[in-house]
């Protein structure tokens, strides 16, 4: 396997439509990267720049140490599965797999024994000698990844190869690529708009918007310490809450968002120092948002009224307007509020994260 790196990579396709803009990215030798952001990111359209179905506008690309900016795809060993399947309709799953062998003139044996041991790893030695039209979209997708695992490449290009399941499929085909890239010690890099695949594969998530990379970091890292407001609200389901307000002293530090006042704790004072009397950004994830009983006291406590009731079996999900913010908040599986009914909804700041106004950069 090899090293993916990309050294100020962009793609312009006229002098005003910048698909991706000076992208850097190291992906390491044996690494599970994925590139995760909304449709039009430029994420993969950077997928198909390292596989050479794109041609790069500036910047380099290096597979193993070797620079391939200019080297057409069928030399730069790789293999890429894609959201379409791409199997030949009139051959059989074995045929498929071994297509690619045959071009490249290998022996017949080594072919039929690369085919079996692609098959038994991906458990469709049953549906080889099926044509597509006979197989489910599940194990299409199988006999399109088994079609790449034949070529032993140095590295695994995935796009959004999942996006055509149903969600109980989905969750089974993530758990077998998880499982691949363990059993064969690949490289792979793989394309999603779904952040929980992207949390749930990677070893490191690339998020990318407007064709640049935000943050590249592992997954919980994500979670946790963002680094600005567009990542914090794309990773985690069900999104970050934001509020926007100004940051006052009264006469600690106090957020402020119409008639919603939060005293925030000491431990801020040296961090917002600079922020005092300027616009600030408070986001709080939907676990760290929870109901208060009444008569119950304490700082980071506001009036909401609930609008809807999602509930999920194992918890609640209770969306509530206060003011001019929208709330979501994960509640017990057995508190079902009415719609309509006024609640009070309690913020742990500890776990708040804080976001410059202007700039919408994380404040840590």
């Amino acid at each position: 396997m090899a090293s993916v790196t990309l050294r100020n990579v962009c793609k312009n396709y006229d002098k005003d439509v910048h698909a991706v803009q000076d992208v850097n990215l190291e992906v390491a030798d044996r690494e599970f990267v994925v590139l995760v952001g909304p449709s039009g990111c430029g994420k993969s359209t950077t997928l198909r720049m390292i596989a050479g179905l794109e041609e790069l506008t500036s910047g380099e690309i290096s597979i193993g140490g070797q620079a391939v900016s200019h080297v057409p795809p069928k030399d730069r060993d790789i293999a890429m599965v894609f959201q379409n399947y791409a199997l030949y309709p009139h051959m059989t799953a074995r045929e498929n797999m071994a297509f690619g062998l045959k071009l490249r003139k290998m022996p017949k044996e080594e072919i039929e024994r690369r085919v079996r041991d692609a098959a038994d790893i991906l458990s469709i030695a049953p549906l080889l000698d099926r044509r597509p039209g006979a197989m489910s979209g599940g194990e299409r997708q199988r006999v399109a990844v088994g079609r790449a695992i034949v070529r032993k490449p140095k590295v695994f290009l995935f796009d959004e190869p999942l996006s055509n399941l149903d969600a109980k499929l989905r969750v089974q085909m993530r758990v077998e690529i998880k499982r691949l890239h363990t059993r064969l010690e690949a490289t792979m890099i793989y394309v999603t708009h779904d952040q929980v695949e992207a949390m749930t594969l990677g070893d490191r998530i690339a998020v990318m918007k407007d064709g640049r990379i935000q943050q590249v970091d592992a997954p919980m890292d994500l979670y946790h310490r963002p680094a600005n407001r567009f990542v914090a609200g794309f990773i985690g389901s069900p999104a970050m809450n934001f509020l926007e307000g100004r940051l006052v002293r009264d006469p600690g530090l106090v957020f402020q968002d119409g008639a919603v006042r939060f005293p925030l704790p000491e431990s801020y004072e040296r961090s917002l120092a600079n922020f005092v009397d300027k616009p600030l950004i408070l986001g709080i994830r939907p676990e760290s948002l929870s109901e208060v009983g009444p008569g119950e006291a304490g700082d980071g406590q506001i009036p909401a009224t609930v609008e809807v009731v999602e509930p999920m079996g194992s918890e609640v999900l209770l969306y509530a307007t206060t003011g001019r913010s929208q709330l979501v908040s994960r509640m017990p599986a057995d508190r079902m509020p009415a719609i309509g009914e006024r609640v009070r909804l309690s913020f742990d700041l500890s776990r708040a994260h804080l976001f410059d106004g202007v700039s919408e950069m994380a404040i840590r």
